[in-house]
């Protein structure tokens, strides 16, 4: 059988199932219009087709035309949904606090926060420029905040993110064999950005020191930004006496652009209004 009795009986099929009740015949051009928004919903073979006795083709009408982009920009959207779903997960693993933050949700835009923001909206030149950020403060002052808003920003534009308390770097890294520990420091530098949360918490033994100047070296190394978030003053950072501490300080100095957060505790003021919410709702003066 030739190809022309395979595509004939094909082609009839087709066009019986793009028949719909209210279609109908144009007069004009003998072509199957649609009922509805009155569009041909076949067209003609070019002429050289004809003569073979291939005279008409399915087309999509404007209304089927109009349904199939929709159905594919829902397709679209669900799949990017999925991708960014998956994204926040990867980034913050169980950590749904800070996978809940935005800049579109914070009560209040410091001028250090706004700082961020400017950074996740200049994001491509950064990332061109392979420039951090670091992240100063006191305790409470809403570094973390700021650099969980940042990841989710960026999250949501697709873009990859690890989000990792240093504490539970080196957790994660003890007790890693060469070859595993090879594999898990090549994981982090996967991400476009990769957040290292409260920088000089973590305990200074030369295990967790040693920990995470391999991942600040390597991250410089890769070419990609940090943002990275301590309680310690630049002149701290600067000065430290401990050799490991100054080679790690060193290089978070060199990639990230430091932004200075000041005022009030917000943890503290978070924790008195939910001290009154507790009183309100048990009707007490004060607890």
């Amino acid at each position: 059988m030739n190809a022309e009795a395979l595509l004939k009986p094909t082609l009839e099929n087709a066009r019986e199932k793009n028949r719909a009740e209210a279609d109908y015949i144009n007069p004009d051009d003998g072509l199957l219009y649609c009922g509805h928004c009155h569009t041909p919903k076949e067209a003609y073979f070019p002429e050289k087709f004809r003569a073979a006795g291939f005279i008409t083709h399915p087309l999509e009408c404007e209304c089927a035309a109009a349904k199939s982009r929709k159905e594919e920009a829902e397709r679209k959207e669900y799949e990017r949904r999925e991708r960014i779903k998956k994204l926040r997960q990867r980034a913050f693993g169980d950590n749904s606090l800070a996978a809940g933050w935005r800049f579109e949700k914070t009560e209040i835009m410091t001028e250090a926060l706004k700082k961020v923001k400017a950074y996740v909206d200049a994001w491509d030149k950064m990332r061109e420029q392979q420039i951090g950020l670091l992240l100063l403060g006191n305790v409470g002052t809403g570094k973390t905040h700021a650099a969980a808003c940042a990841a989710n920003a960026l999250i949501n534009r697709q873009i990859s993110v690890r989000f990792l308390h240093t504490t539970d770097l080196v957790q994660q890294m003890k007790g890693l064999h060469r070859e595993d520990l090879e594999e898990f420091l090549d994981h982090l530098m996967r991400p476009q950005l990769l957040v290292l949360d409260d920088l000089g918490t973590q305990r200074r033994t030369d295990f967790g020191m040693e920990c995470i100047f391999h991942v600040v070296n390597r991250r410089e190394l890769s070419g990609k930004p940090m943002i990275v978030t301590t309680n310690l003053s630049l002149p701290a950072m600067r000065d430290a006496a401990d050799l490991t501490e100054r080679r790690i300080y060193d290089r978070v100095l060199m990639s990230c652009m430091p932004v200075l957060f000041e005022g009030e505790n917000f943890r503290e003021r978070a924790a008195a209004e939910k001290i009154k919410k507790a009183a309100a709702l048990l009707e007490l003066d004060q607890l």
